[in-house]
């Protein structure tokens, strides 16, 4: 997983651009760029970075970034395998500020979407009936052209405006304080743990790959990850831990040796710490309600 780089995603001549993207993994690179961004996955199960936001995710997300948040889709690690026959799909509209501008968001009539627009600057995670409205839309929209294109996207943002099925993801204290030159470390950081987080990691050998004190590298990441290294590479156990939980093949104890983790103990409070429940309760909860919609 790479730092962000920023990328530009409209031409001067585009208001928005609207692309349905099929591969054999989405776009590795951890990145920002000054549009917003609307993504469905219709195909594809991994990671997601948004911010300081670290999550599964699976066919059916859908998520508003706003503009220069970070943010990756990661897919899970059989998607880059050499002879994988595994396929990725994103519904992805990117669309300007300047299409809701601050003269036009102070109208009375788009208070919910100047609602909308400022949650978006976290990140906002969609659920419920409200992700098959949307892709719906998104589907029609590949076979509409100029300004209809745009009825579409503005039909699109009140259906998420007026939702009250959404959560936000990013701390309130997320700050983008990345800069080019962070890019590389960052990179080196992210992909070292994104591959080896079910074995021991420790400050001193990726301090030492970035040619670093583990001081100074504690000083380096926190800021930019807004949570301490400990605390991140938990969260990317606990959410393969989730994963496993709801694929109830394994025991808890199983899963705590597979994520990573070497003691029950631990695993059970890092996991109650980030998810607000224990493993036993996430898994009762996940089949309490595959129950219910069955």
């Amino acid at each position: 997983m790479s730092a962000p780089s920023i990328e530009k995603t409209l031409t001067p001549k585009e208001t928005f651009i609207f692309k349905d993207l099929v591969g054999p993994h989405f776009n590795p690179i951890w990145h920002f760029h000054p549009e917003f961004q609307i993504s469905y996955i219709m195909e594809g199960e991994g990671t997601r970075f948004v911010g300081d936001n670290v999550q599964i995710f699976k066919k059916g997300d859908l998520v508003l970034t706003g503009p220069n948040l970070p943010h990756l889709w990661r897919s899970d690690d059989a998607y880059f395998e050499k002879d994988s026959n595994l396929v990725t799909r994103g519904l992805v509209i990117y669309f300007d500020h300047d299409l809701l501008s601050k003269s036009l968001l102070r109208r009375e009539e788009f208070y919910i979407i100047r609602k909308l627009v400022e949650n978006s600057l976290r990140g906002v995670e969609f659920y419920g009936e409200v992700r098959y409205q949307i892709r719906r839309l998104l589907l029609e929209m590949s076979d509409e052209k100029g300004f209809r294109r745009i009825i579409k996207l503005l039909e699109i943002l009140e259906i998420l405006a007026n939702t009250k099925d959404f959560a936000l993801l990013t701390s309130p204290s997320y700050v983008n304080s990345f800069k080019g030159n962070d890019s590389e470390k960052m990179s080196q950081v992210y992909d070292y743990v994104m591959t080896n987080f079910k074995t021991r990691i420790t400050l001193e050998e990726v301090a030492e790959m970035l040619n670093m004190t583990t001081t100074s590298f504690c000083r380096y990441f926190k800021p930019r990850a807004n949570k301490t290294f400990t605390r991140f590479v938990n969260e990317i156990r606990i959410g393969h831990a989730r994963k496993l939980l709801l694929e109830d093949n394994f025991n808890i104890s199983q899963i705590s040796y597979e994520c990573g983790f070497n003691a029950l103990s631990n695993f059970n409070r890092q996991f109650k710490a980030i998810t607000g429940l224990s493993p036993l309760e996430y898994r009762k909860l996940f089949l309490d309600i595959q129950t219910n919609v069955g």
